[in-house]
């Protein structure tokens, strides 16, 4: 089910209908009336055994993406987690990333819809018609285009972020009272006596896709996984050949069926992830762990694998490894910041490249990106001559939090 929101001004004076009506009219799950509903799934009649959830899960996503490495078990247990989230404390996020068009994202997302729980495909959203959507139906929410629309979109970037953990994941809004139909809150509506403060929930699993990189702080609270456009000899069948319905009730039966060790699971975790990748990972491997056989192992080998990836890709991870590869080719404790600015002007297709919003990399650039993470400059001697550096000490707590550990 695919979604266009209203701006935010028409949907603030437009009551409970967060939808035009041409929308409503195409996308099906509406009543005669025009509100939004979402079917239920109703469970598998029979128990189902999770390793063969999660292989026929993973067969059918390789069926019809080309996915890298890791990528097809992540999604297969993210999958079950959209059914089992209200069961843990954290809502896994899943980024989906790409160099260009043509690479799957779009197809990746439909597949997705079809196996997710309570799944909406959302496109061109405004920040109160996510959180609203959010409080009322508890759906999975599929982003696409998140490059185009987040870009500016400072209220909806904190949304996202802040939306993961169930305890964090609230905004607070000036809302119209109830009205006596008891209909609900109009949102970001005129302030008056009439007016009242609402806490709105953002919490439920989200995928975001994007072309290039999300923003640091919303790549940093997802499980990424980076796409390429497939090759020649790569094929995958047609959507229309997909239907999930038996595939979302099993997941609901296992979800049912284990509920109580899903929401008590402690798995083990690798030791090389931070602590956010702990979080978000934890409840896929609790699902992992209950399905056993060989999925216990390749959920932890995903789990270092991708994060591993993601911090070797993003922008100041690959930033501050070009940096470190500098300092071991120099075999020195201090470099000019001129020496670092040569070095990677030589760098080709990096990601931090695209921090610099086409400006030239120089020594004011490098400052600016460094300041954040507490390394200035400093005037210092190399040899008889004098100029600004860096000293090779200041950047041991970033390269510990942000170098990319293969373990």
């Amino acid at each position: 089910m695919s979604i266009d929101f209203k701006s935010d001004e028409t949907e603030a004076s437009s009551g409970d209908s967060s939808l035009p009506l041409e929308t409503q009219k195409d996308v099906g799950n509406y009543s005669s009336s025009g509100s939004w509903e979402i079917q239920e799934i109703e469970p598998w009649t029979e128990p189902v055994d999770g390793n063969v959830l999660l292989n026929e899960l993973k067969e059918v996503i390789q069926r019809y993406v080309v996915l890298p490495k890791w990528g097809a078990e992540t999604v297969a247990l993210w999958v079950v987690h959209t059914h089992a989230f209200q069961l843990r404390d954290v809502s896994t996020y899943l980024g989906i990333e790409s160099p260009e068009k043509r690479c799957g994202k779009t197809t990746l997302l439909s597949v997705l819809s079809e196996l997710s729980n309570r799944a909406v495909a959302l496109a061109n959203i405004s920040s109160p018609a996510v959180f609203r959507a959010i409080e009322e139906k508890q759906p999975t929410l599929l982003i696409d285009e998140a490059d185009t629309f987040l870009q500016g979109n400072d209220q909806l970037r904190g949304i996202l972020n802040s939306g993961y953990t169930r305890k964090t994941a609230f905004v607070v809004r000036v809302a119209a009272r109830r009205r006596v139909d008891g209909s609900s809150l109009m949102v970001d509506g005129k302030v008056g006596k009439e007016s009242q403060l609402a806490r709105f929930s953002c919490w439920c699993p989200k995928v975001m896709a994007a072309i290039g990189h999300l923003p640091e702080t919303l790549a940093d609270r997802c499980i990424v996984i980076r796409m390429q456009r497939k090759t020649r000899g790569e094929e995958c069948e047609k959507l229309r050949n997909l239907d999930g319905s038996v595939l979302r009730r099993k997941c609901a039966r296992f979800v049912k069926d284990h509920a109580r060790e899903i929401a008590c699971a402690r798995p083990a975790l690798p030791p090389d992830l931070n602590d956010r990748a702990s979080d978000v990972w934890e409840p896929l491997l609790a699902i992992a762990e209950l399905a056993g056989v060989e999925w216990p192992e390749k959920a932890r080998e995903a789990a270092a694998g991708l994060t591993y990836v993601a911090q070797a890709s993003s922008p100041i991870g690959a930033l501050l490894c070009d940096i470190s590869e500098c300092f071991e080719a120099s075999e020195m404790d201090r470099l000019f910041s001129r020496t670092l600015v040569e070095w990677l002007r030589e760098c080709k297709n990096r990601p931090w490249i695209e921090m610099g919003h086409g400006k030239l990399i120089s020594e004011l650039w490098l400052s600016h990106q460094l300041r954040p993470y507490g390394i200035r400059p400093k005037t210092m001697w190399i040899g008889e001559q004098a100029a600004k550096g860096y000293l090779l000490e200041d950047f041991g707590e970033p390269f510990s939090r942000y170098l990319p550990r293969s373990g």
